[in-house]
């Protein structure tokens, strides 16, 4: 029998919330695969929504940096909350943000190169570690942000239109409802395919005729499609209309969008 890490059994039970046996039985079956694991868990405890992402238990911040026609979301990683909100370690990243804008740096290894002696300096100094773990960039015209007041989530939204009003709800709205993806056209059609797999692999459990259980498989793919896309989920600020019917009275398209959220990681 394979032998199963207890923390990932750990990391498979944050992410569905069921027991530990059910998780460690998963595993087993899935050769320790998280991702392999939690499909497994949708098909056979009937679990139909997963987050396809976990957390993993780190300190530290998002910073963000908007100038005209260039938006930044840069993550630091650290041991502890205490080292999180030192100074030296902020300076460390507005230093990062800083050399990126000016410099058009946008590589996450060069600038890990870049500030190498200056992350070890900054470890000896706090004795603890210290991770310079994510950068996200954004170019082009009328570029929005949303900071959480915690700095444990940071986006950046691009558009089409001068609206700072209406692009902070909707970099708001991307905070906490957290689209994978703008619109279906953006999901590559091996993850529409894969759940429509999955879905149809559950609903057979059920011994209905075809039809009906092709009815039910294409309705919850569509859920799994509109859950994930940004314009088709219900909006934030008023859940009566979705983000497309807000964005079409504002005349506003949204063409990218970058969501950090510390610790996050995907699968």
């Amino acid at each position: 029998m394979i032998k199963i890490n207890a923390n990932k059994v750990k990391e498979l039970r944050n992410i569905t919330g069921i027991g530990i046996m059910e998780c460690k039985k998963a595993l087993i079956e899935t050769k320790g695969n998280i991702k392999l694991a939690i499909d497994y868990i949708r098909k056979y405890s009937k679990i139909q929504s997963i987050k396809k992402s976990s957390f993993i238990t780190k300190e530290g911040f998002i910073i963000d940096y908007i100038n005209n026609d260039y938006g930044i979301l840069l993550e630091i990683n650290c041991q502890t909350d205490f080292v999180a909100k030192d100074n030296n370690l902020n300076n460390f990243a507005k230093n990062i943000i800083k050399y990126s804008f000016e410099k058009k740096i946008t590589n996450l290894t060069k600038i890990k190169n870049i500030f190498k002696e200056k992350r070890i300096q900054l470890i000896n100094i706090m004795k603890e570690n210290i991770i310079i773990r994510r950068l996200g960039v954004i170019k082009g015209n009328f570029i929005g942000t949303y900071l959480h007041h915690t700095k444990r989530i940071g986006v950046i939204v691009q558009s089409d239109i001068d609206n700072p009003a209406a692009i902070k709800k909707i970099a708001m709205h991307i905070a906490v409802l957290k689209p994978q993806y703008i619109s279906k056209k953006d999901i590559s059609k091996k993850i529409i395919k894969d759940e429509y797999t999955l879905q149809m692999e559950i609903a057979k459990q059920f011994k209905k005729p075809f039809n009906i259980i092709e009815k039910i498989v294409q309705g919850r793919v569509n859920k799994f499609i509109n859950n994930i896309t940004l314009i088709n989920q219900q909006f934030l600020f008023d859940t009566n209309k979705t983000v497309l019917q807000f964005l079409d009275e504002n005349h506003i398209i949204i063409s990218k969008f970058i969501r950090f959220e510390l610790g996050e990681k995907l699968l």
